[in-house]
């Protein structure tokens, strides 16, 4: 099992995803509580950027602080037990398709590559922690459409590179 899984092909900037760090992300998502069914709005910023960018200010008209977030003891612990996820997404638009780029392929350790369209693979969320630990049988991470979670259906696993193809 890879720990790191790559995102290359027809892509400006090929990169190196790491799950092991997600724990950390504000981005992340509490997958007990995920339904699959909230709609983003893309053109409006996301809260984890319009915060950044007023910490940013803060920190330019004030100078550096110490973080004031206290988080509970209980919020503390539920990070330590629950199931995470993140969505591929913006890793996908980090990377900078090409324009001709249609297509998504993973890559596995074991098992046949699956071939999604673009926009399709851009839905998926994908699970990093289970009860809390980093998956380690199937991982680094299990590859779900949002529809597929809501079904309880098999992910997508043994994952060790996205390839993005341009037609």
């Amino acid at each position: 099992m890879a720990d790191v899984i790559v995102l290359k092909g027809a892509v400006t900037y090929p990169i190196t995803i790491d799950p092991s760090v997600w724990i950390f992300d504000n981005r992340k998502i509490d997958l007990a509580a995920y339904t699959g069914d909230e709609v983003e709005d893309q053109a409006e910023p996301s809260a984890y950027v319009k915060g950044t960018g007023a910490q940013w200010d803060k920190e330019l008209r004030e100078g550096a602080a110490l973080p004031s977030e206290k988080r509970s003891l209980v919020e503390e612990r539920k990070a330590l037990e629950g199931d995470f996820g993140m969505k591929l997404a913006p890793f996908i638009e980090n990377a900078q398709p090409l324009p001709e780029a249609t297509s998504i392929r993973i890559h596995r350790e074991h098992g046949e590559p699956v071939l999604l369209p673009l926009a399709e693979a851009k839905r998926a969320i994908l699970q990093f922690a289970k009860d809390g630990k980093p998956i380690r049988e199937g991982g680094p991470v299990l590859f779900y459409l949002p529809e597929d979670w809501k079904a309880k259906k098999a992910p997508i696993d043994h994952i060790v590179a996205f390839e993005v193809l341009a037609d």
